[in-house]
């Protein structure tokens, strides 16, 4: 067994990565790991062009790795965030509230003073498809009455998460809270994402069977195969090509080098075949491709060898 240790020069700079990264590893790519390695051994000022130069990628597929971690809550965007959050009619800031979740007594008042909410349980309890215990009932209590989510709100998102096979509670209040904090909270724009979710899925589940990928894709790669076939149109003799750069260029499939190559093609408008232009191919020796102009002159050599007599010297 070899022990192994830090070199001494290699600890004068040290970069850390939160453990939240780790929670993420199975849903991130390659790249995106990549480029937040970069990024947490530089500036906090991103360089998409550094960035870009130093891990042989292109610049927006730089950026698109630094968002998904944006999106994944491990990274924040200092001008994003400077925007003033939801506020209330007071003009106050609604933050998220505490999850802290009512105890089984606080649950049985609650019933005692809202007689619809053991109706509500029921609607619950029949679109998951069994019966809800009393920390789950405590959920749905914590959802409707702290979050503050519409009943029907909370039974459309249980219905999506049992028709993408997450039926649990745990998930379903993930859900709720994340559509939450993006202010889904309304039955029309939960109805809407949902749509965009469904779509994102059939977007992705085409973009697998055309490239006959040998696992489903997650939800952000879902979201940029949306993007390719809906809302930029290209078509599947285009796909393939950029799929094959890709491979070329990176030995495997990478929705986000690809989603770079697509997004530099619909801003120059290429979405014909005829219209996509590759490096020029390294031109051969004139002698590698016709024999005929090589310097060896086959013929004068032949009639060289035939007229050659070796001559012996005497022996002393």
């Amino acid at each position: 067994m070899s022990t192994y240790r830090w070199h001494a020069d290699s600890l004068l700079h040290v970069t850390a990565l939160p453990a939240a990264v780790a929670d993420r590893l199975l849903v991130a790519t390659p790249e995106q790991l990549r480029v937040l390695v970069w990024f947490s051994a530089h500036t906090a000022n991103f360089d998409a062009a550094a960035c870009a130069a130093a891990l042989k990628m292109p610049a927006d597929a730089c950026q698109s790795c630094l968002r998904f971690w944006v999106e994944q809550n491990v990274l924040v965007n200092v001008e994003e965030s400077a925007v003033a959050p939801s506020v209330s009619s007071a003009g106050t800031a609604i933050p998220r509230p505490t999850p802290v979740k009512p105890r089984a007594q606080e649950v049985l008042r609650y019933q005692k003073q809202h007689p619809d909410f053991a109706a509500f349980v029921e609607a619950a309890s029949a679109r998951l498809g069994k019966a809800i215990g009393h920390g789950d009932t405590a959920t749905l209590l914590y959802l409707l009455d702290t979050v503050g989510l519409p009943q029907e709100v909370i039974l459309l998102e249980i219905a999506y998460a049992v028709s993408i096979g997450k039926g649990n509670m745990r998930y379903i209040e993930k859900l709720a809270l994340d559509w939450a904090d993006k202010e889904l909270t309304a039955l029309p724009d939960v109805d809407r994402h949902i749509q965009y979710l469904e779509r994102c899925h059939r977007a992705a589940e085409r973009i697998q069977q055309l490239f006959l990928l040998p696992r489903a894709l997650n939800v952000s790669q879902a979201e940029m195969c949306a993007k390719w076939l809906d809302d930029w149109h290209f078509t599947e003799p285009m796909l393939k090509a950029a799929y094959d750069i890709t491979i070329e260029n990176t030995g495997k499939f990478s929705p986000v080098y690809m989603d770079g190559i697509l997004k530099r093609w619909q801003a120059e408008d290429i979405h014909t075949l005829d219209k996509i232009t590759r490096p020029p191919a390294k031109k051969k020796s004139a002698a590698a491709t016709n024999p005929e102009q090589s310097s060896l002159d086959i013929d004068s050599f032949d009639q060289a060898l035939q007229r050659y007599r070796p001559q012996f010297g005497k022996k002393n």
